[in-house]
């Protein structure tokens, strides 16, 4: 189908950014929010982002041509009336979003996909929330929009493959890398795939393994990634969004269970809540935004943690690595994606220098078994699981 304009719903950071890539390639956008000083403040932010693209010469038009293109407004029934695709990016609330859909759906054209933003939330239950749940899609697009290159696409079990096409066209028209989450699990494919890694840091860290300093100088001097996963916590304030984001998921999980294909990772993640997340945000250790949490930030303001380079060596890499690619590889097991597409989200959502799967040869996949292995034997009953190795390493010299 030939989509010519798009109506964003949302005008907050994702939502103005998503906003701006849509209208630089040249659609005509609806940006849509229900209060008008946000969207006053979207289209300023849009501006001075266009005005510094164009002083690189990154956009070849013009700032102001570019900005024309962009049609605010506080009506969902007025910006989608004649939009050919619309994108939901409002908070990562299940009931808001099938509110702004519903709403949606019942002004759009008959024909205009759906696209949801959601980070993790199941669009199956969000496309339950209209009458077209066949034209519903994920679309996840990384922080910020303007800036990353790739989009997760995530079918429903409804999505039928015109609609998949759909979005497919779009990411070629806004010059986007994607990988395709084939079924909707939670966290989808390029979060999920890198939980394993974000876990065993927080259990290492928990089981008194290693200090925070030495997971984090492993990550950056002897792996090569951007931030260490605790430098990244502070910086997100991932002890509240992982705390809140279990309540989002126990209420998906009673009306649809297959959200979680493979329930050791829920366990993993429920237990680091309860022991490790959850008492850091009651005592207010969320990071830059209250000042502390694993690292300290006089005043508020972002100072990069003093992480000395010679504390790499006080963690075996393998250590963490074997956990990571094992629950990437039951990700490629469950049917939720490739492993050319996990491999894509390493390098392009997180910033590796290689996919996750790229490692296994470095380390030997021998070496990967041997750890699950140790691990799976010193692991408390209610992680033994976790650290069971996934079919696609058991058979990794024939897979791969």
């Amino acid at each position: 189908m030939s989509i010519k304009k798009v109506a964003v719903i949302g005008g907050g950071l994702m939502g103005y950014g998503i906003s701006q890539v849509a209208a630089t390639a040249g659609h005509e956008v609806s940006l849509i929010d229900i209060r008008g000083d946000v969207l006053t403040k979207a289209m300023q932010k849009i501006e001075q982002s266009l005005e510094k693209l164009s002083a690189k010469k990154k956009i070849q038009e013009s700032p102001e041509l570019v900005l024309s293109r962009i049609h605010p407004t506080t009506s969902i029934s007025e910006g989608v009336r004649d939009a050919d695709c619309v994108i939901e990016a409002v908070f990562e609330d299940i009931n808001l979003k099938r509110k702004v859909l519903g709403e949606a759906d019942a002004h759009a054209p008959k024909h205009a996909i759906f696209a949801t933003n959601t980070s993790g939330l199941s669009v199956t239950l969000i496309a339950e929330g209209t009458e077209r749940r066949e034209k519903v899609i994920g679309m996840h697009w990384m922080n910020p929009p303007q800036i990353m290159k790739l989009i997760e696409i995530i079918k429903s079990k409804y999505t039928d493959k015109e609609t998949e096409q759909g979005v497919f066209d779009l990411c070629k028209i806004y010059k986007k890398e994607l990988v395709l989450a084939q079924k909707d699990a939670w966290f989808f494919l390029a979060a999920r795939a890198r939980a394993g890694w974000s876990i065993e840091n927080n259990l290492m860290f928990l089981r008194k393994e290693a200090e925070v300093k030495e997971l984090d100088a492993t990550a950056k001097y002897t792996l090569g990634l951007p931030m260490g996963e605790f430098e990244i916590f502070d910086f997100t304030g991932a002890v509240d969004i992982r705390t809140k984001g279990l309540e989002s998921v126990a209420q998906i999980l009673e009306t649809f269970p297959e959200f979680e294909p493979w329930p050791p990772l829920l366990v993993a993640y429920r237990r680091l809540a309860d022991e490790l997340w959850r008492p850091m945000s009651e005592k207010g250790l969320s990071g830059l935004k209250t000042g502390k949490g694993f690292y300290t930030y006089p005043d508020g303001k972002y100072v990069k943690p003093d992480i000395p380079k010679e504390l790499a060596g006080k963690v075996d890499p393998l250590q963490l690595m074997a956990p990571a690619v094992n629950v990437a590889a039951w990700c490629v097991d469950h049917g939720i994606g490739s492993i050319e597409d996990v491999n894509k989200s390493f390098r392009l959502a997180f910033g590796w220098p290689k996919g996750i799967f790229e490692f296994v040869g470095d380390f030997g996949i021998e070496n990967i078994l041997k750890t699950l292995s140790a691990k799976k034997e010193k692991a408390p009953d209610w992680l033994v699981d976790f650290y069971k190795p996934a079919p696609l390493l058991e058979n990794w010299e024939i897979s791969s």
